[in-house]
């Protein structure tokens, strides 16, 4: 009898953990990809959740360049190079609007002269800030605010959910 339990803890360990380790090798994945800045671009970012948020934000810090990583496809914004930071905070931004391309590039802009581009260095201490005020809160929550609120900034083009050329 004891046996049987063993086997059922270290079964269900062995589950539990292996589930634990694919959340983590999702962004682990993405992550390598977006380095390795080789050959076509992703066409798509990962089907990231809320869960994945803390993982992605680590690799925030990341200040290498890259010129290949993915991008809205119908977006006429040619991807210049940026940090794979940047990257990683626009796949945190389509967690926290639900969609795969929240906006038309990844780059941050000076809300008041959009012709400045802002630094990650700048960027970065919102969102981890804004982590730091609500980890552990409820998806419909942490949806309630956003990173860059009250900051100045925007993200490249115009929210695609904004987009009316017929108005």
């Amino acid at each position: 009898m004891r046996m049987k339990r063993y086997i059922y803890f270290v079964l269900l360990l062995a589950a539990t953990t292996s589930c634990k380790k694919s959340d983590l090798d999702i962004v682990e994945k993405f992550v390598q990809e977006v380095k390795a800045d080789k050959g076509d671009p992703p066409n798509s970012l990962p089907d990231f959740q809320i869960d994945d948020i803390e993982a992605l934000l680590k690799h925030a810090k990341d200040d290498q360049i890259v010129s290949r990583y993915p991008r809205p496809p119908h977006s006429s914004l040619f991807g210049e190079p940026v940090e794979v930071g940047f990257v990683m905070l626009y796949a945190i931004e389509s967690i926290l609007q639900q969609k795969e391309w929240p906006y038309l590039g990844i780059g941050v802009l000076d809300g008041l002269d959009f012709r400045i581009r802002v630094p990650l260095s700048e960027v970065l201490p919102f969102y981890q800030s804004w982590w730091a005020t609500n980890k552990g809160k409820s998806a419909e929550e942490i949806r309630k605010t956003h990173p860059l609120a009250g900051s100045g900034l925007t993200w490249h083009g115009i929210p695609i959910t904004d987009i009316n050329f017929y108005r």
